[in-house]
């Protein structure tokens, strides 16, 4: 999905990120914010939350980020950015690798239109978007539900840390972008040559870089 609706959406919740808040606001409100109909807002939710961009909780509001499938994680002040480094170092290559195997045309086609959206972006607010668009993209490429829930449940405490970090380390700039926009295209291009092995390979060394860049190694 690709229109103007969908673009005013994805600006009104960047905006929701840069002001600090977690929820955005009542769908009546968002509605007439964005000049659509209560369907047409629905259509466009659904669609992020299917990104994992946002998730909804009937009663209680739309939330900014995956849903948290395991309540005692939301509680994040015992994770350090080595933790979710570390977390990531095992799950995600795995994925990569997974994704390989699995991924069908369309999961390839979402991958290149995030890849091509972040060679465009100019602010760290929006790569990072894509950023987690993208390895999002690649868990779901996976076809495994359980394994989606897995790096959702870890993506959603990469904010309490791990995106503290970046922000203090790249602030506002997307940092040396074009080295790691590098690294994610041999991980795409890995999973398009349906080859788990580089697939697999090219994720730990892209997440060896992160942690050297966010830790000043070498």
């Amino acid at each position: 999905m690709s229109d103007q609706d969908l673009v005013r959406l994805r600006a009104l919740l960047d905006e929701t990120i840069e002001r600090g808040e977690e929820r955005l606001p009542p769908e009546p409100r968002l509605s007439e914010e964005l000049g659509v109909t209560r369907g047409r807002l629905r259509t466009l939710l659904k669609h992020l939350e299917s990104e994992g961009a946002i998730w909804r909780h009937v009663g209680k509001g739309t939330f900014i980020g995956p849903r948290q499938f395991i309540e005692p994680l939301a509680v994040a002040a015992n994770f350090s950015v080595d933790d979710i480094l570390h977390a990531r170092g095992v799950l995600e290559p795995q994925l990569a690798a997974e994704a390989a195997i699995h991924a069908v045309p369309e999961d390839l086609a979402a991958m290149d239109a995030c890849l091509a959206e972040m060679a465009l972006s100019h602010s760290m607010l929006q790569w990072k978007r894509l950023d987690e668009k993208l390895h999002r993209t690649i868990a779901q490429a996976t076809h495994n539900v359980l394994l989606v829930t897995l790096y959702d449940t870890l993506r959603a405490q990469m904010k309490f840390t791990l995106d503290r970090r970046i922000d203090q380390v790249f602030g506002a700039e997307p940092g040396p972008k074009e080295n790691t926009d590098n690294e994610h295209n041999k991980v795409v291009e890995a999973i398009r040559k349906h080859d788990p092995q580089a697939a697999e390979t090219a994720m730990r060394e892209h997440l060896r870089a992160l942690r050297a860049k966010l830790f000043g190694l070498r």
